[in-house]
């Protein structure tokens, strides 16, 4: 028994289960793609944010050096600091064939330098000390983490190894790092680093404002990782970004609904006939919105939440120091953001459907008038479709002209998702032809530098090439410009591999080696999350695109029941119906994708100017994008046609006219 219009909202959804769930699904994509979307830059904002840490070795924002006592106190009691700290260089010290560079820091300005550290830890007073791991021969053999050894006149114990960088191998002067409790004003550089909730650039430019330029280092990279909003272009990206996905969000509901509601208004008007108000109708609809809205936006986020798991799963595997790559975050104002957003998105892309059936007139919608369009006659002189394909197209074109707003109802959908795959592909391309994409690329494993003061050195590069191609863990040996490039077999064996070097070639020549294993771990370890990064992105982008596709053209295909079944019983055969179905389907994903790949590449240019300013790249159409997209169209288009059509083979033709 019903006591109120408003429960016909929850009869109809649980009297038309199937449809109840496309629809919900529709939602659910939509939060989905929204709150991933959010979640995916998030978590690849504090990724990239760790790379740039490890990559540079350490994570202040500013340095400042020669400061006297006022800059101090401003920065002591400028509450946009978060925290500061002291560092400073003392003697070069010479051990054997090297020389060591003493560095002292206090206990901030070493957790500025964790990122430095490859294994044990930092200095926790002035008789610990960290130091380069190539260092450790020429300091004392053998020596070992928790090992004692003496420099500069002082026992020091060893508690960590620094990463070993290429510049220190080079020019053959190591980092030491230990614990100094008490500055002198003006000793050394400050290391700070900004609130993040403060304005980086009016700080950075107060700073700049106080001291001279020479005496400032900025952490340009990192900065701008952190707030991506102080960077025009970047900002002017992530705008379009969010703007694509809010529109595609309103459109994929907007067809929902008003599909649901073109499907209905013979039901419409039955309420209106016995009484029912046109307030009353909108409410029926906007009732049913929102309680499609409840259920599907926890499912959504839940949705969202398990793609960003995944993600970090794959990072687990992947990676070999996957500890260090926290990529899964949960921010619940993003997830929160999506909601507000979707359920907006719901109630507002219902109106015009509510609005709609509210204004449908009781005598049309029961005589089925509304649903039928007049044509004019227009005769055909020639015939242009020959046989066997004529009846069936024919009748496909015919069909889709007949429903305008059916066709831009499916075809947006289309749309919507080849703009989104070739905008993001674009999105692709920009990051991978970043400066700093391209400055992740390793180097060799190893490097030896000849020191040449002969003028006839052939004789002994040919000599040095056939020691180092006869060691046994060399794989690859190249030479240029008195520089030998080499990759190892066995990577973890570089250490010893070295010292074969020094023993074999380095006695009887003099050279440098610089061992760039840690470096390029570090690199590889940061391009390779960008890649899973990109690709993951792009691959929830496709799926839920293709997903909208699907679930569109489905809808379209299984409200159309009467119609086919009508067909049918006028000795149209269940082969030339399934041709019409799938002509009109690839009609649809044909239409949508060209205006697709179209709009896609109107906005991939809108995006290049964004980032020109920070990428310097030339802008092509996208091709392979535009032909993916084409080809993606016209299957997903046919595939969302074949259920349907087994469904509605299995129809009994009297029992689907009868129904009302």
């Amino acid at each position: 028994m019903i006591s109120s219009y408003k429960q016909l909202s929850s009869k109809y959804l649980k009297g038309n289960i199937k449809r109840t769930i496309l629809t919900l699904v529709g939602i659910i994509l939509s939060v989905a793609l929204i709150s991933t979307i959010g979640l995916f830059m998030k978590g690849s904002q504090i990724s990239q944010i760790e790379n740039i840490k490890k990559l540079n070795g350490h994570s202040f924002h500013v340095g400042i050096s020669n400061y006297d006592n006022a800059l101090l106190n401003k920065i002591k009691y400028n509450p946009q600091i978060e925290s500061f700290g002291w560092m400073s260089q003392g003697n070069i010290v010479p051990v054997g064939e090297v020389s060591v560079q003493m560095n002292f820091a206090d206990h901030r300005a070493l957790e500025f330098l964790t990122y430095s550290l490859a294994d044990g830890k930092l200095p926790t007073n002035d008789q610990e000390a960290v130091v380069d791991s190539w260092v450790l021969p020429s300091i004392k053999n053998g020596l070992q983490i928790g090992d004692s050894f003496e420099l500069d006149g002082k026992t020091y114990k060893l508690v960590g190894l620094l990463d070993n960088r290429a510049f220190t191998q080079k020019n053959k002067e190591g980092r030491f790092l230990t614990y100094k409790r008490d500055f002198a004003i003006g000793e050394g550089r400050i290391l700070l680093e900004i609130n993040e909730k403060a304005d980086f650039q009016e700080v950075v430019e107060e700073i700049k404002s106080l001291t001279q330029d020479k005496n400032i280092v900025i952490n340009d990279e990192l900065i701008k990782v952190l707030k991506p909003g102080s960077n025009q272009s970047i900002f002017a990206m992530l705008v379009i970004v969010v703007s694509i996905v809010v529109i595609a969000t309103v459109v994929v509901i907007y067809n929902a609904f008003q599909i649901s509601v073109v499907e209905r208004m013979k039901q419409f008007g039955l309420l209106r006939s016995i009484g029912a108000t046109r307030k009353q109708i909108r409410q029926i609809v906007m009732r049913e919105a929102a309680v499609m809205a409840v259920i599907a936006i926890p499912i959504g986020l839940v949705c969202s939440i398990l793609a960003v798991a995944a993600l970090q799963f794959i990072f687990s595997i992947l990676l070999e120091d996957s500890e260090g790559v926290s990529f899964f975050h949960i921010d619940w104002q993003i997830l929160f953001i999506s909601s507000i957003i979707t359920l907006t998105a719901v109630l507002g892309s219902s109106y015009y459907p509510a609005f709609f059936a509210g204004r449908i007139s009781p005598l049309l919608a029961i005589s089925s008038r509304l649903s039928i369009k007049k044509e004019a006659i227009k005769k055909h002189n020639k015939d242009v479709l020959k046989k066997p394909f004529s009846f069936p197209l024919s009748l496909a074109l015919k069909n889709v002209k007949r429903n305008k707003n059916r066709y831009s109802i499916t075809i947006l959908s289309i749309i919507i998702s080849s703009v989104l795959f070739i905008t993001f592909s674009s999105l692709m391309d920009i990051a991978f032809a970043s400066k700093y994409v391209k400055d992740l690329s390793a180097t060799s494993d190893l490097t030896i530098y000849l020191e040449q003061d002969k003028e006839d050195s052939s004789v002994e590069i040919q000599q040095i090439l056939e020691r180092l191609k006869s060691l046994e863990n060399i794989s690859e040996v190249k030479e240029q410009d008195y520089r030998f490039e080499i990759n190892l077999k066995d990577a973890t064996q570089s250490s010893a591999t070295v010292a074969d070097i020094k023993q074999t070639v380095g006695i009887k020549h003099s050279i440098t080696i610089a061992n760039h294993m840690d470096e390029n771990k570090v690199k590889r370890d940061s391009e390779l999350v960008i890649k899973v990064l990109v690709y993951s992105f792009i691959a929830v982008i496709s799926l839920i695109g293709s997903l909208n596709i699907l679930n569109t053209i489905t809808i379209s295909i299984i409200i159309r029941r009467k119609e086919l079944a009508a067909l049918k019983s006028i000795g149209m055969s269940q082969r030339d119906l399934k041709k019409m179905i799938i002509y009109e389907a690839l009609i649809y994903g044909f239409s949508g994708s060209l205006q697709g790949i179209f709009f896609g590449c109107i906005l991939s240019y809108i995006i290049y100017l964004a980032v020109s300013g920070i990428v310097r790249i030339e802008w092509m159409i996208p091709y392979e994008a535009c032909i993916i997209t084409f080809v993606s169209a016209l299957f997903i288009s046919f595939l969302a046609v074949l259920i349907p059509l087994r469904k509605i083979q299995k129809d009994n033709i009297i029992d689907i006219i009868r129904e009302q």
